[in-house]
């Protein structure tokens, strides 16, 4: 297997273009938000909830192809780690823009790296939607 097909075959890789995509939408949300004058915690719960809803099926039907989580289950666990990082993210991004006054979206992509990007990668493979048994 060459270097290329082993990167495309990659859980990591295809969630990580999963959350490029979903990055996209929540910041696009969030941004107009903000723009049209909601407070900043708002904006950022508006953003990732709108961004959450497209990255649990990005997730489960194109990341995670090897899981047999019933979509109750996974959707329960996801839920779970949506409400516990969005309010670490949205702390972050109030600590940020409204503390250092840091503009809105370089707070958010800021969170985004050093804090969603990497809870949330091991919580999807681990617990959301773990390998199903026997699956190498």
């Amino acid at each position: 297997m060459t270097l290329l097909e082993r990167l495309r075959s990659s859980w990591l890789v295809r969630g990580l273009g999963a959350g490029a995509m979903t990055s996209v939408i929540d910041h696009l949300v969030g941004v107009t938000l903000a723009f049209l004058g909601v407070p900043t915690r708002v904006a950022a719960g508006g953003g990732k909830a709108a961004g959450a809803l497209f990255s649990y099926f990005a997730h489960r039907l194109f990341t995670f192809k090897d899981h047999s989580q019933p979509v109750l289950g996974s959707s329960l666990k996801y839920l779970t780690f949506v409400v516990l990082i969005g309010a670490g993210h949205g702390q972050v991004v109030v600590w940020l823009r409204d503390g250092l006054g840091w503009p809105y979206l370089v707070a958010a992509v800021f969170a985004d790296v050093i804090l969603v990007t990497p809870a949330w990668m091991l919580a999807l493979r681990y617990v959301v939607f773990p390998k199903a048994p026997g699956k190498t």
